[in-house]
């Protein structure tokens, strides 16, 4: 992927084919690992391992150099022309931080800018008018491969000139959910400013638990779905269809979590039903939103949704230090977290697409009930697995939700061309068969990392997109709290930070995103 950096360390044409031809897999793969960590180090160092593994390879220390320094030239980091940037070897440098370049302005940056903050690389600030992405929504990979200095594959960077972030009028005027803007909470912000560090330190636990207590029992407290009766009325339980956790609200000196009825509550007192989630004003701080325009009325709405912070999960879990192994598991099966949208969804219908549900209780139920509880009733299900045959699944399903599924037993192609009748291209499937006010939810989890990445690139890409909601897993190696847990299908090459990038734009294209499979 490098071959360019190479081809540009002063090479002639004839240069650039030889290298072109002579350089191995293996090679440029060294190569752009070497690269990428003087990207990501702060002071613009090559990691020296890296860079003898490189040499290793057969590339020249003066060319693993040239390619590095290109491509912190290519972010915008030329310390010949930009005073406050850094050479690669410049001990005076400062995080872009501590000068005061980003902290004031993380929702504004594009998705190469966040990459480079991330990195410690230095960002101008804008100004008003060029806060959003001037230069075209970039897939994840493909933000990653420009912030690199790198040729951007067709697949993340073909519709670069779209402004995809901006989804226009509908043709009909009578759009119900016509996306304004997406606003970051405060508590995110602070996230999408940190979490590269916080990550690469292994911080994320011990931020939670001590400097962001406030935040985090403001956002338990938000989570409530059942709220029990004086005298035991500092207890809620917080209830994802299949767990229920227990929160003291009063104990704001710790966490006092229990998956179990703590021993101050008879077991004869009852638990009022869970309802749905509906974060007021109050919790501002800790919800973020979106905000839509109801064509046919004129009128503006706004959706609370969770926060992207911690690993992108329950955010105590892995964090807390449990009695029981058992219930160190259920911290990160717990999907209470998920904010869905509220009862009143304005549209024709409501379908889900699902992907990899082999049973009814691997996904399935939880979106249908928990999404019934929110007032939002599934008149079309479609499933797909490429392993479970539709007999297979019903006896697994609740009577009365058959008729509303459509089982079909296929692998799912990963880009558009490869589309067959037997192997359906879902972002598609999903335009062909929704109607432009039906609320579109789309699953993702077929454990295939490259099919996942390039369905969800595509969806951010497309301006045209009828996708509502997204629930996909980035798997990642750089999520240290979650990756021990994922057995296959993680992509070795992104941090945490890149995760978050991901999720930030499905949002900022008005795409309800959630990270939990």
């Amino acid at each position: 992927r490098f071959l360019l950096l190479l081809g540009a360390a002063n090479a002639s044409k004839t240069q650039r084919r030889y290298l072109r031809e002579e350089l191995s897999y293996e090679a440029r793969k060294a190569l752009s690992q070497a690269v990428l960590s003087a990207i990501q180090s702060p002071t613009g160092e090559i990691d020296p391992a890296a860079m003898e593994d490189a040499i290793s390879k057969g590339i020249s220390r003066e060319s693993i150099l040239k390619a590095a320094e290109i491509a912190r030239q290519k972010t915008g980091n030329n310390a010949m022309s930009d005073p406050r940037s850094v050479t690669l070897k410049d001990p005076s440098y400062k995080p872009a931080e501590e000068q005061g370049l980003t902290s004031s302005f993380p929702e504004q940056m594009n998705g190469v800018d966040s990459i480079k903050m991330s990195a410690g690389i230095p960002i101008e600030k804008r100004t008003e008018n060029q806060a959003e992405l001037p230069e075209g929504e970039l897939s994840g990979n493909g933000m990653v491969q420009k912030a690199a200095g790198m040729p951007v594959t067709a697949t993340s960077y073909e519709k670069q000139n779209s402004k995809t972030n901006e989804i226009p009028a509908s043709s009909s005027g009578n759009k119900r959910r016509h996306f304004v803007e997406y606003q970051s909470c405060d508590w995110e912000k602070i996230w999408l400013a940190k979490v590269y560090d916080w990550s690469n330190k292994r911080q994320i636990c011990s931020v939670l638990m001590e400097d962001q207590k406030q935040y985090v029992h403001l956002f338990l407290k938000m989570l409530c779905t059942s709220k029990l009766e004086s005298p035991h009325d500092k207890w809620c339980v917080i209830d994802d269809g299949d767990l229920q956790l227990w929160y003291n609200t009063e104990n704001v000196n710790e966490f006092e979590l229990s998956w179990e009825r703590p021993a101050s509550v008879p077991a004869d007192v009852v638990v009022p039903p869970p309802q749905a989630v509906t974060p007021s004003a109050e919790f501002e701080k800790v919800a973020s939103k979106l905000v839509y325009l109801d064509e046919q009325t004129g009128e503006q709405y706004v959706e609370y949704i969770e926060p992207l912070v911690s690993h992108l999960r329950f955010p105590l879990s892995a964090c807390i230090n449990r009695e029981k192994k058992e219930d160190e598991q259920l911290d990160k099966k717990f999907k209470g977290f998920v904010i869905p949208p509220p009862p009143v969804v304005r549209g024709d219908r409501a379908i889900l697409y699902d992907t990899g549900s082999t049973s009814w209780t691997d996904g399935l139920k939880y979106i249908v009930e928990i999404w019934k509880r929110h007032g939002i009733a599934f008149d079309v299900i479609r499933t797909y697995d490429q392993d479970t045959a539709p007999d297979q699944l019903w006896p697994s399903v609740p009577q009365e939700y058959i008729p509303s599924i459509q089982k079909t037993k296929t692998a799912l192609a990963s880009l558009p061309e490869e589309a067959l009748p037997t192997f359906p291209f879902l972002p598609a499937v999903m335009k062909e068969e929704a109607n432009e006010n039906d609320y579109v939810v789309f699953k993702l989890d077929i454990d295939k990392t490259l099919i996942e990445s390039r369905i969800i690139d595509f969806i951010i890409n497309d301006p045209e997109t009828n996708v509502d909601e997204v629930i996909w897993e980035h798997h990642v190696t750089g999520n240290y709290l979650m990756y021990p847990d994922w057995p296959k299908g993680v992509s070795t090459e992104l941090n945490l930070r890149q995760s978050y990038e991901y999720f930030l734009r499905l949002r900022k294209k008005g795409i309800r995103a959630h990270s939990w499979i």
